[in-house]
């Protein structure tokens, strides 16, 4: 009797093959989950990504032009063999541009003007400054990655991955964008955040103002937040209540500083896992709501299990390569 074994699902490898994937009409939420898995491996990863979605995109734009619909449907020239090997099709002939576009940093869309395009990364436990042309300024966490378009009525940055502080210069005339998944955030001059974690899109707003927009809106109008105030939504783009926030606990990754104030261990071990190749993991559930309050160097690991021993009779003990397991001694 022939015995059929069903192998685990394969998760594709490349750029590519991820976009692929993740068009298809049967991606699953664990197609998601690993597509998220295999960006944060690298920002090399999320580079090669926004390339090809970005590629993808204007490949789009590019069919919908009439100058490539009107050559796609006009009728098949007979012509002598010898011209034909010089000769372009109109398709091929947008291909190469867009190739040359992306190549030499510019986007070349039909009717527009030429563009500036940026992209920045960070690794894990890095963390970079970034001034962009018109003076704003952009802070990339550990981990980080993001493209930058600027053109004649917009700046927008799109967040891949990651964590980011935009300290926008004002513009009246040329609104700045983040987009992150499914939702975006507008703003003309102000100092805001934007990250990305467990499926879920945060924005913080420190100064200025902010309107933050998601398909899960049905006011059409988006949210509008004050200053220290902060707002969250899914996958689905379903908006959360706007809640205040401690500014100094908001803006200490910043300065590499990471502050909590009556968190949850489980909370904290998360955070500290993203600047560090070696993953701390809870051995207990219960300890997965004890609350800590405390501030810590973010690449400080040692110093956080020194804190946590101390304050917390938390003990940690190596568990296999790039894995130190934490547990509480028996009661």
């Amino acid at each position: 009797m022939n015995v059929t074994r069903l192998s685990p699902r394969h998760f594709p490898t490349s750029a590519e093959d991820w976009l692929a994937r993740l068009l298809s009409p049967d991606c699953s939420a664990s197609d998601h989950a690993a597509f998220e898995d295999w960006l944060a491996q690298s920002p090399e990863n999320a580079l090669a990504y926004a390339e090809v979605e970005r590629a993808h995109q204007l490949a789009g734009l590019l069919a919908s032009d009439p100058l490539v619909g009107t050559a796609r449907h006009r009728p098949a020239a007979r012509a002598p063999l010898a011209p034909r090997r010089r000769r372009w099709r109109p398709a091929l002939a947008w291909a190469a541009a867009l190739v040359l576009a992306l190549a030499g940093g510019l986007w070349l869309l039909p009717g527009s003007q030429q563009a500036q395009y940026l992209q920045y990364a960070t690794g894990i436990g890095e963390q970079r400054r970034v001034t962009l042309p018109d003076g704003s300024g952009l802070v990339l966490d550990t981990g980080t990655a993001v493209q930058v378009v600027y053109g004649d009525s917009q700046r927008h940055v799109e967040l891949l991955d990651g964590r980011l502080q935009a300290d926008v210069a004002h513009d009246a005339s040329r609104p700045f964008v983040v987009t992150s998944r499914n939702g975006s955030t507008r703003a003309l001059g102000t100092v805001f955040q934007v990250e990305q974690q467990d499926g879920r899109t945060r924005v913080t707003l420190l100064e200025g103002r902010v309107v933050v927009k998601t398909p899960g809106d049905w006011s059409g109008r988006g949210l509008e937040l004050r200053p220290l105030q902060q707002v969250s939504y899914d996958a689905e783009g379903t908006p959360s209540v706007a809640s205040d926030i401690d500014p100094a606990a908001a803006e200490g990754w910043t300065q590499g500083r990471l502050i909590f104030k009556d968190e949850r261990l489980a909370s904290l071990v998360a955070e500290f896992n993203r600047y560090s190749q070696d993953k701390l993991v809870l051995s207990q559930p219960e300890l997965e709501d004890i609350r800590v309050s405390g501030a810590f160097d973010a690449n400080d690991q040692a110093g956080l299990l020194a804190a946590l021993r101390r304050g917390w009779d938390i003990e940690a003990h190596p568990a296999g390569r790039n894995r130190i397991e934490l547990s509480a001694p028996a009661r």
